[in-house]
């Protein structure tokens, strides 16, 4: 009950939409769905208390049927509380969505959740094209563990958290909170990610709609609104919506200026911002494809240009039967989440901005799925990293536990430092969405790609790494979940831009506003004479950095390298010297290489370890 006194009352964020009352169990007051799942959480030890009695009747069990020295399952723990770094992150940029964030961990680290990601995964979502008649539906059909993840974190306020508290003075650093909601959200459960990710990131894009628009409906205000209703029926007759982004084609991949897609107006006499236009084409990835809305880009005749396309047409309630879903993907991971491929035959959609101006009003939506992706990355790496730390703690072999001994001690204190260096970094980015001042504003445009870059590389490596300290057991997906965090790792990396993309950003980004760059060096020198390693380092960069003109190949190395750098100056700053330490003698001088677990003598091993260990009650 201790939980219920503070459980995210800050945010203000805890009404259930009719879509969730036919889902779960009926409940008069809008917070007893959430406040039914904290009670499930907070009471977890009584469901399995067995009452003293009489002794048993049954024989022995036969030694070989005794299942001993198995690592309990990783549940029923807080994911906050839990986890150092992300506390001290919150602590030091939002002390007042501490409380609330405390209480949304233990949601997001409960087995109740657990069991709904499982549930969620393992009956991946269907496409039906036509009802029993014939008649085309265009409907993608989930399980109802995937609606109550959703609804989870709509009601949470991973979807709305900042723009409710945009630069008000007494919750500062609004885009903190809800990074650190969404950091927890996705080491639960990564596919339902998507479509909150899109839908919180398509406000920015639709400001630009135009007061004719949004007298007919307003997207962005039931955007707002935060309701989940999973149902297919026209969003004038629901409570919120969620919005998709369906952006690339087959022939151009990340080059979306390829894009063939053309629009042309509905009434030749009005065309340009808010008015109608009839799409033809298709798109090779349009994930979430049962979201109320998409943006998108087609060509017209000024170029490239950024449209709403409705699954409903709000002016007139019909289904906008040219929005044609062919089929779904079979995927790597995501499996809870579904992509699709579309083809637009006369599409209804809604010009965004200006013609032309596609790439530009898009890019607003852009910045900040990014952000996402480097924090959901960054977040997936903790849960990795937590499950490795787990199990080896309570595993033993060869006379001991696997975490005591000084080589698993290595790989795990190398795991820990990659975990704990991309939490604050993270978010640190995150903070700068905030525009509390200029350096921030400048540095949120170079530095996301460059964390976004750096984080969602380097998370393959630790979960597989993380993976083998689990054994066996780490491989099965009924024994763990690490399979499925480790088919989920790549993701993040492609979406919103694979490697060469993101540095190509960077590096139009320092040539197009060089301040950016002075931003940077600025942020790194708040850690200068902190530790000569970083001082070194940082001279280094400055001479890569100065060559990349005469040689763009270096441009990988040189954004890992910016990355890097800003890890050593924020852990200098803010995390435990032990932590600061290992990570400039691993990081600085050489790099740790391919292999986790190859650290230099005299790094603290044992108090990194504790630093990364996740608190478990």
């Amino acid at each position: 009950s201790h939980l219920f006194s503070h459980v995210l009352t800050p945010f203000s964020i805890m009404s259930l939409s009719a879509g969730a009352r036919q889902l779960l169990p009926r409940q008069r007051n809008p917070q007893s769905h959430l406040r039914a799942l904290l009670a499930r959480v907070a009471t977890r030890s009584l469901s399995s208390t067995v009452s003293a009695g009489s002794p048993s009747v049954l024989p022995p069990v036969e030694s070989h049927r005794q299942v001993l020295n198995q690592s309990p399952p990783f549940e029923d723990v807080n994911f906050f509380q839990g986890d150092k770094a992300l506390a001290q992150c919150v602590e030091r940029y939002a002390p007042w969505a501490v409380e609330s964030t405390r209480a949304a961990g233990a949601l997001a680290g409960s087995a109740h959740v657990a069991r709904l990601a499982e549930s969620a995964n393992n009956n991946p979502p269907k496409l039906r094209t036509h009802d029993r008649n014939g008649r085309r539906i265009d409907r993608v059909e989930f399980h109802p563990a995937y609606h109550e993840l959703m609804h989870l974190n709509v009601d949470l306020g991973i979807t709305t958290i900042p723009w409710h508290h945009h630069q008000a003075p007494d919750k500062p650093f609004s885009h903190v909170a809800r990074s650190a909601l969404g950091y927890m959200l996705y080491q639960a459960e990564s596919g339902t990610s998507c479509p909150i990710t899109m839908t919180f990131a398509s406000v920015p894009a639709l400001n630009f709609s135009t007061d004719a628009q949004k007298k007919t409906f307003d997207w962005k205000a039931k955007v707002l609104a935060q309701k989940y209703d999973p149902r297919d029926i026209p969003a004038t007759e629901k409570d919120g919506v969620t919005i998709g982004m369906s952006m690339t084609e087959r022939q151009g991949g990340s080059d979306v200026r390829a894009n063939t897609t053309f629009a042309t107006p509905c009434d030749a006499a009005h065309n340009g911002p808010g008015s109608g236009y009839f799409l033809r084409g298709h798109k090779w990835f349009t994930s979430a494809p049962m979201c109320d809305a998409f943006l998108t880009l087609a060509q017209t005749d000024s170029g490239l240009s950024c449209f709403l396309v409705p699954r409903w047409i709000p002016a007139t309630g019909e289904r906008n039967r040219g929005l044609v879903f062919l089929r779904l993907k079979e995927k790597l991971g995501d499996r809870s989440n579904a992509s699709s491929e579309v083809e637009y035959h006369d599409a209804y959609g809604e010009l965004i901005g200006e013609e032309g101006r596609g790439v530009a009003t898009i890019l607003q939506m852009v910045h900040h799925t990014r952000l996402d992706c480097t924090v959901g990355s960054a977040g997936l790496m903790r849960r990795c990293v937590a499950e490795a730390l787990h199990h080896t703690a309570n595993r033993k072999a060869f006379g001991s536990t696997l975490s005591s001994t000084p080589i698993m001690q290595a790989v795990l204190a190398d795991l820990g430092l990659e975990s704990i260096a991309a939490t604050h970094l993270a978010m640190r980015v995150a903070s700068t969405f905030s525009n509390s001042n200029e350096h921030d504003t400048l540095l949120a445009r170079l530095g996301t790609a460059v964390a976004k870059y750096h984080i969602c590389k380097r998370l393959p490596g630790v979960s597989y790494e993380s993976m083998e300290c689990l054994g066996g057991n780490g491989y099965v997906d009924d024994s763990s979940p690490m399979p499925r965090l480790y088919r989920q790792a790549p993701l993040n990396a492609i979406w919103e831009g694979s490697g060469n993309v993101i540095c190509l950003d960077v590096l139009r980004a320092m040539k197009k506003d060089p301040t950016t760059v002075d931003a940077f060096f600025a942020e790194l020198h708040r850690a200068k004479g902190l530790d000569d390693r970083l001082d070194g380092f940082v001279n280094r960069l400055t001479q890569v950095l100065g060559e990349l003109p005469n040689n763009v190949g270096l441009t990988r190395s040189a954004v890992g390298m910016m990355a890097t750098a800003w890890q050593a100056a924020l852990l200098l700053q803010h995390s435990e010297p032990e932590v600061a330490d290992g990570f400039c003698a691993s990081r600085l001088t050489g790099g740790p290489g391919t292999q986790f677990g190859c650290l230099p003598s005299g790094v603290d091993s044992e108090a990194i370890v504790r630093a990364a260990s996740p608190a478990v009650e």
